[in-house]
């Protein structure tokens, strides 16, 4: 039997709610994640009330048609090449009002109770304004996770910006018994509580900057968050796949390198960090010597 058709259209009429919750993301030529991605949210136990698709300038876009086979609303945006941070302004942005509102890389993919749990969670701390799950990495070609962590949030140590965890073995999740608290995440899979996220917008109605393009836009967001006065959390009980595009800074080309330490520097110097002298350090070496 055919799966049902999704509520597609340009202008859904939305009332909300408490709890509701909407998804947004980003896609460019993702036709090869999109069936695992939209299959991921029709397993949820909770599906989301609504899923704005930003699509950036995809050259083969035949494969955003597929929303069709689903159940759940869809909003569709087409859009040129306008990059991350514009994009999940523009799906933020039609969610605002919404309790919660995820930001989901297309190669990112959620276990099936994750929309249950997290707003339960969100519901009984109304201090956290960020969450991110414990993000495996997975394969796309085996279409199989790995065991290997992706990311539990982002750190800081003497070189930069790492995802915490990534690359270890799932088996160094067993430390995290209890939600723990992070000083940034990624937004390959968070979600953002609404008071939160209107917290802090910027140069008149951005959530991420847009200068950034890419890149580091979330540990920017992360820290205007927490400066705010929220609270950002690791949940352990929550998960999410993620096959991310480089597994790996050499394996990353110098123009993507180039632009992520640009926006390091630009990161720490909006956020006052006496860390930016490190950053440019970094961004010396990358820019002469192509480290």
């Amino acid at each position: 039997m055919a799966a049902p058709e999704a509520i597609t259209t340009d202008e859904p009429q939305i009332q909300p709610r408490q709890g509701r919750v909407g998804v947004v993301t980003v896609t460019y030529n993702s036709d090869r994640f999109f069936d695992l991605y939209m299959a991921s949210l029709e397993a949820q136990t909770q599906r989301p009330d609504l899923v704005v698709i930003v699509d950036s300038g995809s050259t083969a876009p035949d494969f955003l048609e597929r929303t069709s086979l689903y159940s759940f609303a869809v909003q569709i945006v087409r859009e040129g090449n306008v990059g991350v941070c514009v994009g999940n302004n523009i799906g933020w942005r039609l969610l605002r009002s919404f309790d919660y509102v995820i930001f989901l890389n297309p190669d990112a993919f959620l276990a099936p109770e994750f929309i249950e749990r997290a707003i339960a969670y969100m519901a009984a701390e109304p201090k956290i304004g960020m969450i991110t799950p414990s993000i495996i990495r997975y394969d796309i070609e085996k279409r199989t996770p790995l065991e290997i962590i992706d990311t539990t949030g982002v750190i800081r140590n003497w070189y930069g910006f790492p995802e915490r965890d990534q690359s270890k073995s799932t088996e160094t999740l067993k430390r995290y018994t209890i939600p723990n608290s992070i000083p940034w995440l990624c937004t390959a899979v968070a979600m953002g509580r609404r008071e939160a996220l209107e917290a802090v917008v910027e140069h008149g109605d951005q959530l991420f900057d847009e200068s950034f393009f890419m890149y580091k836009d979330d540990t920017d967001l992360s820290w205007r968050v927490r400066r705010a006065g929220w609270k950002i959390m690791h949940h352990p009980d929550l998960v999410g796949y993620h096959c991310r595009g480089w597994q790996s800074r050499q394996s990353m080309s110098r123009k993507a390198r180039l632009l992520s330490v640009r926006n390091e520097v630009k990161m720490c110097w909006k956020n006052r960090s006496p860390f930016v002298l490190v950053i440019g350090i970094k961004y010396f070496a990358v820019r002469c010597f192509n480290i």
